[in-house]
């Protein structure tokens, strides 16, 4: 008769596979607990990642709305299509104008023409480029000079020309050099091309100029190397492209395009809280919870969220009852539109400088730069090396500069003046102002009695340049200077007039003011103590900063907590490994103890067996 037990006992006709399987199910029960809890671990770790990610993504956002200086504030309009318009910042103003003429780049043209271009126009094998005082700006290798290889060369150049050849018929060729940008400092000639019968100038570098004003005695015009001006307005920069008159170009503060940010990270900030609060929900009639129900640090970030509005007093935005933020645009139009800067300071970040006793009252101590490092706070500030601009003087012979080569370099950028005979120095000194300011050289030349001297638009080392006449070295009576101090008791670093510290010690790390307005006396007096200066970061300086904090990868809570997960994790895995080793020791034991018993009950039966066949006694 049929038992119905596995095979596995087949000697007792006990199941002994499914008996051992039983055992180790009920053995494995504290495996299985770990294995529970691994996964959760894994989970919120998995979780604080994702929180991680999604956070530094609104710090990025709180970053770009803290910068502040970068805000696009004022729109510009024009009176004329033909006159483009921009602002940037909070600028505002309006200008009236004439546009007397516009900017042409230089342009030479070869007097006749070549009936190829493989003809030789330079046999001399170089050609020297001249500037419009005659002096050679550079010379060039143009091999066996044919026209093709002039044109190769002046465009593989430096020189900022460019050549082509102009087919005006078959078989005639013409050389054309322009400038690549345009203003009269472009004037320029060419030495060495003795295959032509001359080079004529076919355009005339010029500037651009507008007039404002009508009255003759009140009127001034203003110069652009190109058709675009920039700083007439501060702020505002146009672009003409005709002549014309009774041009208005007119900037006003707006603030809708900041609006529109502010709403991207309020809407941004409230969809972290609303994970956060997704993740830490717990539905009494389920009895479940999100992945980091519990857990203290998602509840302090979510206050410290909601903290960083109330601190700010941003306008425009506002808590709710339910713990999110609202953002009202209109509110914030009407304050940024009343008081850019304010506003701007209450979402960036500003701070208030007390000078010391003895520095002049209402020296300023702007604030330039700040990072999520820096802490609300006040800090001392010493100066022990004030900033200074590097200055020139050079000295005319005779106060005569009629003939003289005067030759101003700025690190790579090297401009060069030969006043005419006659000349006087005023009208030599407005000339290097024109191509100094041309050539982006910051510097400026000014008359002082019988000499010229020569200052660096910013003060610092990093401004240094040289001035020679003649070949000889001018006097340098002031050399570039950066500023040296401390901020908050920790040695600061200059460049410039800017004091700048690095040094995570320090709550005030990251923060850097302009000290342009220190003086020597101003140092004396505070034996180098200038003042104290209180640091306010606003909305979304203090929403970044906070992020930045609770993520940083060396001691953010959000991080430290993810670690602590993972490390459960490592932790929960290393016992568990452990017990499957405990585990498959005890199934061995199992199996063996029941094959002995198996064997056992074989032999007994083996016997029984040889028993019941011995003859019985009668």
């Amino acid at each position: 008769m049929s038992t119905g037990l596995s095979v596995s006992g087949a000697v007792s006709g006990i199941d002994t596979a499914t008996m051992i399987n039983q055992l180790m199910s009920v053995e494995a029960s504290q495996q299985n607990a770990l294995k529970t809890r691994q996964g959760s671990a894994q989970k919120a770790a998995d979780a604080y990642s994702s929180l991680i990610s999604s956070l530094k993504d609104l710090s990025t956002k709180a970053k770009a709305l803290a910068n502040t200086p970068g805000w696009q504030g004022s729109t510009a309009t024009s009176s004329s299509t033909s006159v483009k318009a921009t602002a940037s910042g909070t600028a505002s103003g309006s200008i009236t104008f004439d546009v007397d003429s516009l900017a042409a780049s230089h342009t030479l043209v070869s007097r006749n023409t070549v009936t190829s271009t493989g003809v030789v126009v330079a046999s001399g094998g170089t050609l020297s480029i001249r500037d419009a005082d005659g002096n050679e700006t550079a010379s060039l290798d143009v091999g066996s000079g044919s026209l093709a290889e002039v044109v190769a060369a002046v465009n593989n150049s430096t020189t900022g020309l460019r050549a082509s050849t102009v087919q005006t018929s078959p078989g005639n060729y013409r050389l054309q050099v322009t400038t690549k940008t345009s203003g009269a400092a472009g004037e320029f000639s060419i030495v060495g091309l003795d295959g032509f019968s001359g080079v004529d100038v076919l355009t005339q570098g010029a500037d651009a100029q507008i007039t404002i004003g009508t009255d003759p005695l009140t009127k001034y015009s203003i110069t652009s190397s190109s058709n675009t001006f920039s700083g007439v307005v501060p702020g505002v920069s146009f672009t003409v492209a005709k002549e014309e008159t009774n041009v208005t170009v007119e900037a006003s503060v707006d603030g809708s395009k900041i609006a529109d940010d502010v709403k991207s990270l309020v809407q941004a900030a409230n969809d972290v809280l609303s994970t956060l609060s997704k993740q830490t929900a717990y539905d009494s009639s389920t009895k479940t919870g999100g992945v980091l129900v519990g857990e203290s640090t998602i509840r302090n970030l979510q206050q410290q969220i909601l903290g960083t509005v109330g601190g700010a007093g941003a306008p425009g935005v506002s808590l709710t009852r339910d713990g999110k933020l609202a953002f009202d645009a209109g509110k914030f139009r009407t304050a940024f539109e009343a008081d850019p800067a304010g506003t701007a300071s209450r979402y960036g970040a500003s701070s208030t400088f007390s000078p010391a006793l003895g520095v002049a009252d209402g020296t300023a101590l702007p604030l330039v730069r700040t990072a999520t490092t820096a802490k609300a706070g006040n800090y001392a500030v010493q100066v022990a090396v004030t900033a200074a601009r590097e200055q020139w003087r050079m000295d005319p012979p005779g106060g005569d500069i009629g003939g003289q080569t005067v030759v101003v370099m700025q690190g790579s950028k090297i401009v060069t003046y030969t006043a005419g005979v006659g000349e006087s120095i005023a009208d030599a000194v407005a000339a290097m102002n024109s191509r100094m300011s041309s050539s982006n050289l910051g510097v400026t030349a000014a008359v002082v009695g019988p000499s010229v001297f020569f200052t660096a638009a910013a003060m610092g080392t990093g401004s240094a340049f040289d001035v020679t006449m003649n070949g000889a070295a001018a006097t340098r009576t002031v050399a570039g200077r950066d500023v040296a101090g401390t901020i908050d008791g920790y040695d600061a670093t200059g460049s410039g007039a800017i004091l700048s510290l690095s040094d995570e010690n320090s709550d005030a790390n990251g923060l850097a003011f302009d000290t342009t307005a220190i003086s020597d006396a101003d140092v004396t007096a505070g034996g180098g103590y200038v003042g104290d200066v209180s640091y306010q970061p606003g909305f979304a300086q203090g929403l970044a900063n906070l992020l930045d904090a609770v993520t940083d990868t060396r001691d953010g809570s959000l991080s430290n907590a993810r670690e602590s997960r993972l490390s459960a994790v490592r932790s929960l895995q290393s016992s568990i490994e452990s017990w499957d080793l405990r585990l498959e020791a005890r199934r061995q034991t199992l199996t063996k103890q029941f094959t002995a018993m198996e064997t056992a009950i074989a032999a007994l039966k083996s016997q029984t067996s040889a028993l019941s066949g011995l003859p019985s006694a009668s």
